[in-house]
């Protein structure tokens, strides 16, 4: 699912607004006049003047509100409005028609400056003072909010785009897509403590939410919560058992944790899904590396204590090598340039008594570090 997928172009259905010249201050009457001969500056003047004097005139705010519109004054344009709805709901569809009309525009016009045509580059900062302007023609429409916050995360602006969600959650705070892409910035902004919360409440709100459960476990792993991030891994995979990323971070807790048998087979789970996988193939040879050091250390203790290895003991320990190496050859044959993995796959042949190929493997991984 690509969570941050621009919302289309909106489109509205502005209606005529019919103005009344009924029982009105002389003013109101004035700034009229002026909205038919498109003097703005005169019309806010004389309702400045209404305003004042009449300071419960729902329609001298309306108005206001209108005439600072025709000047990009959106603050008060905004401001204006929500006096007049704030006396009574009189204009409320004239307010709701003009801030569309506005907001559609400067929305279409944010939307423009990121799917340019014909190669040319984004304008991403002209983006975001579009949506910016939305979000102050309409505080309530979430959608500028979500389309700010995607143009801040493709500008590496990731504070910018978490405050833009956390605004949308005052506007909208039952939104979990929101939720969760907020999780998702503050783990790549190492805050947690502060994705695990989001996650928290996301999953409050929708127990059965994918992405949340998903956020939720990497958190925990990410803030060194080990058996948390394992239950929720658990979660997360019963829930999609094929999401090789998930398999693959258990896998990687098991491996840190030394439970390489377990890692083992997790680590071939993604293999099996995508055979080229790199990291999947080195984390595999080195996991069956560290369960023959794990052997050896054992050998060389009994040796201490004058026991005897058996023949089943060294071979186990050879077979620990062996296995290690086609998961250490395939990861170079993805990527060759890791002296650490020609240096461990040189080990692995070393102690499975092949000393010319595991010396072309030590020069290979000395040639390396060199560079």
């Amino acid at each position: 699912m690509n969570t941050h997928r621009l919302i289309s172009t909106a489109c509205a259905l502005l209606l005529a607004v019919t103005l009344f010249m009924g029982c009105q201050t002389k003013e109101v009457t004035s700034a009229k006049v002026y909205q038919q001969q498109g003097n703005w500056d005169k019309m806010i003047e004389q309702l400045e003047q209404a305003v004042k004097n009449y300071p419960k005139d729902a329609e001298a705010y309306y108005l206001l509100g209108s005439a600072y519109g025709q000047k990009s004054n959106w603050e008060a344009l905004s401001s204006n409005f929500d006096k007049s709805l704030a006396i009574a709901p009189t204009f409320e569809t004239q307010i709701k028609n003009e801030r569309d009309k506005y907001w559609v525009t400067c929305f279409n016009n944010g939307v423009a400056k990121i799917n340019t045509k014909d190669g040319k580059e984004p304008d991403l900062q002209g983006a975001a003072e579009q949506f910016i302007t939305c979000t102050v023609i309409d505080p309530k429409r979430v959608d500028a909010y979500r389309n700010l916050a995607v143009t801040y995360m493709r500008s590496d602006n990731l504070q910018g785009a978490k405050e833009s969600y956390m605004k949308l959650l005052d506007v909208d705070p039952k939104n979990i897509t929101a939720m969760t892409e907020a999780a998702r910035l503050c783990m790549q902004m190492k805050d947690y403590a502060a994705a695990i919360e989001m996650s928290k409440k996301a999953l409050e709100l929708a127990p059965d939410q994918t992405d949340a459960v998903v956020n939720l476990a990497l958190a925990y792993d990410m803030n060194g919560e080990r058996e948390k991030a394992l239950e929720e891994y658990k979660l997360a995979l019963a829930k999609n058992p094929n999401d090789a990323d998930l398999i693959f971070n258990m896998a990687r807790l098991y491996f840190n944790s030394g439970e390489y048998d377990d890692a083992v087979e997790l680590f071939k789970k993604v293999i099996a899904q995508n055979p080229e996988d790199y990291d999947a193939n080195v984390n595999v040879g080195n996991s069956f590396l560290n369960m023959a050091e794990e052997v050896r250390k054992a050998l060389i203790e009994k040796e201490k204590n004058k026991q005897t290895v058996s023949d089943e003991e060294m071979a186990k320990l050879k077979g620990f090598y062996k296995d290690s190496i086609p998961y250490l050859e395939k990861a170079l044959s993805i990527k060759a340039d890791n002296s650490t993995v020609w240096y461990n796959l040189g080990v692995a042949y070393i102690n499975i008594g092949d000393a010319a190929k595991g010396k072309e493997c030590f020069d290979k991984a000395e040639s390396l570090r060199k560079q």
